[in-house]
């Protein structure tokens, strides 16, 4: 995308140049400045700064770009761009948390007349604004980035440590005790239904050879007649019946497999029945 947009820059810039031995107006930055070594920047990272300075005039431009992070100088580069160029520059940028916004200037343009130096003013010497904000990254303990399971988690554990110093040991050990027992019913049945799904589907397997085609020799010639297997009126219930077996048991699987999905269902059902027996309540 980079180089269809520059090109685009280039014939933009050669229709409008000036005939003029030093006239360097259209000089300086093209339109869309400031891009990044990546889309998404992370703190952390070290990324690469690019912008482009295009040289409309007949003399090679001789300049500083200074690139900056609102007022820090980020970095420095000197470049010489030849006639009629787009020449691309760049700085090593290692990213912080927080707002940023980042500009390029062109710092004392020159170019070069008969061999002498002489100072321009060029008309694009500034970049637009390149507007970036970049979170924090939460690290766990072991220095690497946390996922929003970690922070979860960690949050959860902070709730339970503070409800543990509020609540007397007499309510939390039955509380603690029936979570244990909970877990562990969830993870006999997601034992049990496992295992339960596997056999059902070597069970249809067994189910789908038995219906397959079997090849029957004829008598006193090579030749051989593909004719179907008999299936008997058990096999036509069994099979979908075993369909719907693995359906059921495939959902179960899911819902016991996962104790985030497990405990949202349980905190859901309790929702309703404490809704409908509120409402029962209050409408008597």
């Amino acid at each position: 995308m980079k180089k269809y947009f520059i090109f685009f820059i280039l014939i933009y810039f050669a229709f409008t140049q000036s005939a003029h031995a030093i006239d360097v107006s259209n000089t300086g930055f093209v339109p869309g400045q400031i891009w990044y070594s990546k889309d998404t920047i992370v703190e952390g990272d070290t990324v690469k700064v690019y912008t482009a300075v295009w040289n409309n005039s007949t003399s090679p431009l001789s300049t500083k770009v200074e690139f900056y992070d609102q007022n820090v100088i980020l970095g420095t580069r000197d470049i010489v761009v030849n006639p009629l160029e787009l020449k691309e520059t760049d700085i090593s940028w290692k990213v912080t948390a927080g707002d940023h916004i980042i500009t390029a200037k062109i710092i004392s343009p020159s170019v070069s007349v008969s061999g002498k130096k002489q100072a321009v003013v060029v008309d694009n010497f500034t970049t637009e604004a390149s507007h970036t904000f970049v979170p924090v990254v939460v690290q766990t303990i072991n220095g690497q980035p946390a996922t929003s399971t970690d922070v979860i988690k960690s949050q959860i554990d902070k709730a339970t440590s503070s409800l543990d110093n509020i609540l007397p040991t007499s309510i939390t050990t039955p509380v603690s005790q029936g979570l244990n027992d909970v877990s562990t019913f969830r993870n006999d049945v997601y034992n049990k239904v496992s295992t339960s799904l596997q056999d059902t589907k070597k069970s249809l397997d067994l189910l789908n050879i038995g219906n397959t085609k079997v090849e029957t020799p004829v008598a006193k010639t090579d030749a051989k007649v593909i004719s179907p297997s008999k299936t008997t009126t058990g096999d036509q219930v069994s099979k979908p019946m075993a369909y719907i077996k693995l359906f059921f048991l495939s959902i179960l699987s899911f819902l016991f497999g996962s104790s985030l999905v497990f405990y949202s269902v349980i905190i859901l059902v309790l929702f309703f029945i404490i809704r409908f027996i509120y409402r029962k309540i209050r409408n008597r």
